[in-house]
């Protein structure tokens, strides 16, 4: 006889369900600092805990959704750190890797190799940023553009490195827009710098961590929107349960 598994569960009280959320951003945070320090292979813990708070299926509800209907609260806007407002220009018609979610770094120095780092974008202080309504920002706007033909969204770039390095195996086949970046076969922007001699300097950009990258900068979105914007909401939630 078949036995539904959700027979046997009980829901979380709100409490407890508060608790896991600032259990999996402390993760999250964790994760971050130690891509900051160097290590951008943590690229995929930081996407997994990504899709653990913020992607919904018909199978399972991201944490994000629990939270926002155990509290009876809306989806507040969410910040977006995007370099550009809506659609990146020229979408289709240009055939090298960019993003508004990612920046480059030249040391324009002989003795360093010839290479833009991809770095990604942080909050600036005193900076003001743009909002956007979750499903838009989620998985209404494509942020990664590897070719004309293949773009992504950041549900898109989460779910992709999260699903191919993060999980619970590694499989082994990978996603051809993951192989396109880590085997450097999508173009590369490249930048001609010129050299005191009259010379130029052709700097091409590394493109194999650039999903951990917009990832990063994704980290920084959700953190800050559930720092600034969800977690007050929940705590005046519970206070007013408490006094009730």
């Amino acid at each position: 006889m078949h036995n539904d598994k959700k027979a046997y569960q009980v829901d979380r009280t709100p409490t407890e369900l508060l608790s896991d959320l600032l259990v999996q951003l402390k993760f999250l945070r964790q994760e971050c600092l130690h891509y900051d320090a160097g290590d951008w292979s943590y690229g995929a813990q930081i996407a997994t805990k990504l899709r653990l708070l913020l992607h919904q299926t018909k199978y399972s509800d991201s944490l994000l959704a629990q939270i926002t209907k155990r509290f009876a609260f809306s989806c507040p806007d969410f910040l977006s750190l995007s370099t550009v407002r809506g659609e990146l220009p020229n979408k289709g018609r240009t055939d090298f890797v960019r993003s508004p979610l990612i920046q480059y770094q030249m040391i324009h120095q002989p003795e360093v190799p010839p290479v833009l780092t991809v770095q990604p974008l942080s909050l600036e202080p005193g900076k003001r940023y743009a909002k956007r309504a979750f499903k838009t920002w989620w998985n209404g706007i494509d942020i990664l553009l590897i070719d004309r033909q293949h773009f992504l969204n950041r549900k898109g770039v989460v779910c992709l490195l999260a699903n191919q390095e993060g999980g619970a195996h590694v499989q082994p086949g990978m996603d051809e827009k993951a192989a396109m970046l880590r085997r450097g076969a999508a173009n590369s922007l490249q930048i001609a710098a010129p050299l005191p001699d009259g010379q130029t300097r052709i700097y091409t950009a590394e493109i194999d961590q650039v999903l951990a990258a917009v990832v990063r900068t994704i980290a920084a979105e959700t953190l800050y929107t559930f720092e600034h914007a969800i977690l007050p909401r929940c705590q005046i939630a519970l206070s007013a349960d408490e006094k009730d």
